[in-house]
């Protein structure tokens, strides 16, 4: 259906989806049955009036104009809304009011609602009948029917139809309809409840220019939308602009709002005299609508439309969870099917082939196919319907060399694989799993599922293609069709569409395959090295999709946590445990990371990753990190940096930083008293010449440094016997099991140290105490190269977006729901404009309605990935005038080739979860030109008796004074330091005493953030 709308014309129809949307969302009309003020949002006064306001209560318009609301309404009645409008809050309020009596006119009796916009508050009034009051406990009793019958549906059919009746009973409509959309925003009618008269429009399908972007906006907004009679004539606002604006006032959100001329035509050419709209909404999508006709004009009094809306809000949650609970059947049944396979691997030792043979009938019903190919070492087997075996393995290197992917779909091969039209009668359906150890095809695996050709006769309601005309120049325009009678289309090349449980029942079938590989391998693989390969795959698979599965429900732990921890109003009970809430999680995200680590070290997959950095600062910065939990154990923590050790280096940063971290945790892990000694030296050695890694346009690397660090403790000491051991994966000696980790720090440690041409040794005295020695091979960059270090990183709490900067969009592409909840928490706390989608088509199509600035995308979402929706995405921002939103890949996926996957796809950049909210926010200002407010900057570690300093207190020192403290801490020039100390006036004594603890600490980038957040001169 999709490639027929493309089909009819050349020019994208995209284009002509979207109407104007300020004749959309601000018409400057409302409708008849009542009537509108907009108001001054500070003093009450009438700015615009409906022109029927004559009509309603006998005072020309002009009389109105300027008037303060009390004229027409005791302020009494108005206290209500007049409260709600102080608090702030940008919801809708409904009270009852009474216009005062006048000379020609009696008092009425009114429906009022307020709406808070931009620049001005709507007043929308609906007049009341006298005898209009409904009885007490109707409304309730009438939504406690509705719901009962809707809970008593016994499946989704059942329950959508059940709505269609419900809504038919309370409202009395002549038609309801149950109309679901489509991923491309066309639908069809899945339930209807009709008058005897009337024509039946089951099962008929609409495109989706019915209900263009704008349109499908506003009812996402409003659950409820009314038009009581299509042919009454609109009502004007006086004066046309809002008279603070100049601009047409925003009408999106009221109910009276004028009903664009495209909608009314549509409806009058469908014979509709009168509409009602529910609309039901899924995740944060606009699911569908519940569409009420009447072939007359009909009114629907105030209490039925809440009635309406309260079970429109029921029906959408109703609608998710039967489909869930059918969805969670037809896995219950796969999940039978993909057992009894699993078993046949396990306990049937054979050739794969064999066993794939013996059990066809379930590999067929596994994903409801009626054929299936496998392709083992390059041995073709052919099962029920396939293609010939020429055709299947042309088709096979065509998808080798073309899709990549794991598990690959579609229910339209001919569309992607031309030669496909040959056997498209057998085979338009393709399903296909990859185990690829080569690139070769005779070193591969594939498993094929075809499904036969299924020709879709589309029953459409009328020619939607009439609607689509060329004006007189020759511009394709959209116009109201003007028949709805039943309008079939044939489709073919196509098979019925993979459902995403068949997906991934595929992608299960894929780990029982390589398990199946594995178990098999003697016989299955020529060398042992192809079997070390498969095993070595398979565990980076596997604890790869453990990462994955840990990261995901650890991020929202953390995250929430962060979020919690934001809010000034938390108890300090509370924030100790958050504290403990994420102190776990920080300790279960590190063992995560070692796991990962030793996986990248088996499969081969470690590589260095160098610049240039600040030496002298990763070791101060360690020394900081490690004072609290060495003075809490009553510990004295040395470090000794020889004079020889150069100030910046080139090496991988992060790598020496795990070094010494898991040396130095372990020390003071294991040191129940004393002291942990940490001394550092640096001799030249010679090595080849290289190119530089820090520098590309450097030809040598400059001068090779054996650094040695030397790790002393007091402890426990190691047994000689276990000198070796600790450094072998998931070994501890006695006292290591007594303690928490998971023994792959040292392991770790080692290689790390080994693939920087160094080594770690050890000696040690049982209760005396350890020393071990790492050395790694470092390099002195050219002056060039140490000029570009990175700044330091600003770690202080981001409150808020600074003022006076333009709104920022920003998409969250998400399929977990806590995970969009906390994205979507945090960035919408600090100013951020936030939406959220659950899928790629999805992410797709709000881009091109929304245009974000900025998109977080997930890569494990359902319908297409995120690295196919990042290329779509950027495909089409190709094709526009509009500038490209940047896409930063915020995944589980903690591999380094999934970095890579997801730059090479079209991100711009790459975070894992779980994530902190500094990391996220500094993303952001990569990439967009914001700037935040943050939080007072405090010192962690303050003696008692001395008050924090806070940049603010430096500005009693000139600038220059500020500057030259900025320099002498970045040199860790301590007497330097405490000289400009001693400057400071006597009056501030706190400031000098506390200043000089920070430098006698050593705690010198506390010292830099001081002086760095001062603009300089």
């Amino acid at each position: 259906m999709n490639s027929f709308l493309h089909h009819f014309h050349s020019a994208p129809l995209p284009d002509l989806l979207e109407a104007d949307p300020e004749t959309v969302y601000a018409p400057g009309t409302i409708q008849p049955h009542g009537m509108l003020l907009t108001l001054h949002p500070t003093d009450w006064h009438i700015l615009q009036v409906s022109d029927n306001v004559e009509q309603y209560l006998g005072i020309p318009v002009a009389k109105l104009l300027g008037q303060p609301l009390q004229r027409l309404f005791p302020r009494q009645q108005l206290q209500p809304l007049i409260a709600t409008d102080r608090t702030g809050s940008r919801a809708s309020q409904t009270v009852e009011l009474q216009t005062r009596p006048t000379p020609h006119q009696q008092s009425q009796r009114w429906k009022g609602t307020l709406h808070a916009v931009a620049a001005a508050l709507l007043l929308e009034l609906e007049p009341q009948p006298s005898d209009a009051v409904m009885p007490s406990g109707i409304f309730v009793e009438q939504l406690q029917t509705a719901i009962a019958k809707l809970r008593g549906a016994t499946g989704f059919v059942d329950l959508a139809q059940t709505i269609a009746q419900t809504v038919r009973s309370l409202t009395g409509f002549d038609r309801v309809m149950v109309y679901q959309f489509a991923s491309d925003y066309s639908g069809v009618v899945i339930a209807e409840a009709q008058a005897e008269h009337q024509d039946s429009y089951l099962g008929l399908h609409y495109p989706a220019i019915d209900v263009p972007a704008s349109a499908r906006g506003l009812f996402y907004r409003n659950w409820v939308r009314h038009i009581p009679d299509l042919a009454a004539a609109p009502v004007a606002l006086v004066p046309v602009l809002h008279p603070l604006t100049q601009a047409p006032v925003d009408l999106s959100a009221c109910g009276l709002r004028g009903v664009h001329p495209c909608h009314v035509e549509y409806l009058q050419n469908m014979g509709v005299g009168a509409s009602l709209t529910i609309s039901l909404i899924n995740d944060q999508r606009l699911w569908g609508l519940i569409a009420c006709h009447h072939d007359s004009p009909k009114l629907v009094d105030y209490e039925t439309r809440k009635t309406c809306e309260f079970l429109g809000q029921f029906a959408s949650m109703e609608l998710l969870n039967q489909q869930e609970r059918e969805l969670q059947s037809y896995r219950t049944q796969i999940k039978t099917i993909q057992d009894d396979l699993q078993h046949t691997f396990l306990t049937q030792p054979d050739f794969i082939e064999r066993v794939l043979l013996r059990n066809s009938p379930q590999l067929l019903d596994l994903v409801h196919a009626q054929g299936a190919a496998f392709l083992l070492e390059d041995r073709l087997t052919l099962v029920g319907q396939t293609p010939p075996e020429s055709a299947v393995r042309s088709l096979l290197e065509w998808l080798v060399a073309t899709h990549p992917e794991r598990v690959f779909a579609s229910d339209a091969l001919s569309q992607i694989y031309p030669p496909g039209e040959s056997f498209q009668a057998i085979a338009s359906g393709l399903l296909a799993i990859s185990i690829r150890l080569s690139q070769t095809m005779q070193k591969s695996y594939h498993l094929l599922w075809f499904r036969p050709e299924q020709a879709q006769v589309v029953d459409w309601a009328g020619n939607w293609g009439e609607a689509i005309a060329e004006d007189e120049q020759g511009q394709l325009t959209l116009s109201p069709r003007q028949s709805f009678e039943l309008w079939k289309q044939t489709v073919w090349g196509r098979s019925q569409p993979w459902q995403a449980v068949e997906l991934e029942a595929a992608a299960e079938m894929r780990n029982t395959l390589m398990l199946a590989v594995l178990e098999f391998s003697q016989v299955a693989l020529e060398q042992a090295a192809e079997r070390a390969a498969i095993a070595n795959r398979a565990k980076s698979q596997f604890l790869a999709k453990m990462s994955h599965e840990l990261r995901t429900p650890l991020n929202v732990i953390l995250g929430f946590a962060q979020v919690m921890n934001r809010s000034p109003n938390i108890p300090s009970e509370f924030q100790e445990h958050l504290g403990i809430i994420s102190r776990s999680g920080d300790h279960l995200l590190h063992l995560i990371n070692d796991l990962l680590e030793m996986s990248r070290i088996e499969a081969g997959q470690l590589v260095l990753t160098e610049r240039s950095y600040n030496l002298h600062r990763l070791l101060v910065s360690l020394q900081s990190m490690f004072a609290l939990k060495a003075s809490q154990k009553g510990l004295t923590l040395e470090f000794a940096i020889a004079p020889d050790v150069p100030q910046f280096v080139c090496s991988d940063e992060a790598k020496l930083r795990q070094i010494l971290i898991n040396l130095l945790s372990n020390a003071i892990k294991f040191t129940p008293a004393g002291k942990v000694r940490l001394a550092v030296q640096a001799t030249p050695v010679s090595t080849p010449p290289r190119p530089c890694a820090c520098d590309p346009h450097e030809s040598d690397c400059g001068q090779a440094i054996q650094l040695v660090m030397q790790v002393t403790d007091t402890g426990c000491g190691i047994a000689i016997a276990d000198w070796e051991t600790v450094f072998e994966a998931f070994m501890q000696t006695d006292q290591g099991r007594d303690a928490q980790g998971t023994g792959l720090g040292l392991a770790i440690s080692r290689q790390f140290a080994r693939l920087m041409h160094g080594d770690i040794t050890l000696q040690s005295v049982l209760n005396q105490g350890t020393t071990f020695t790492c050395t790694v091979i470092l390099y002195q960059p050219s002056l060039a190269a140490s000029d570009v270090l990175e700044p330091v990183a600003n770690t202080l709490q981001v409150l808020a977006l600074a003022p006076d900067q333009p709104p920022y969009r920003i998409l969250v592409v998400e399929d977990i729901l806590e995970n969009r909840q906390l994205l979507v928490t945090l960035l919408t706390s600090v100013g951020f404009e936030v939406d959220a989608v659950g899928d790629g088509l999805a992410a797709i199509a709000h881009w091109q309605t929304w245009q974000p600035h900025l998109i977080f995308m997930d890569i494990q979402i359902p319908e297409i990935d995120g690295h196919e929706t990042t290329r779509r995405i950027r495909a089409l921002a190709a094709t526009t005038d509009t500038p490209p939103p940047k896409i930063i890949a915020l995944t589980a996926n903690a591999f380094e080739n999934d970095r890579a996957a997801a730059l090479a796809a079209g991100c711009d950049d790459f975070l894992t979860k779980p994530f902190n909210e500094a990391t996220l926010f500094a993303a952001i200002a990569r990439h967009l030109p914001v700037h935040y407010h943050y939080a007072e900057l405090s010192s962690t570690v303050v003696p008692s008796g001395l008050r924090s300093v806070t940049p603010a207190d430096l500005q009693i020192m000139p600038a220059g004074w500020r500057r030259q403290a900025y320099l002498a801490a970045i040199d860790l020039d301590e007497i330097k330091l405490l000289e400009l100390i001693q400057q400071i006036p006597d009056p501030h004594h706190d400031l000098k005493q506390h200043l000089s603890h920070l430098v006698t600490s050593y705690q010198f980038e506390v010292v830099m953030n001081l002086a760095q957040l001062i603009p300089e001169p």
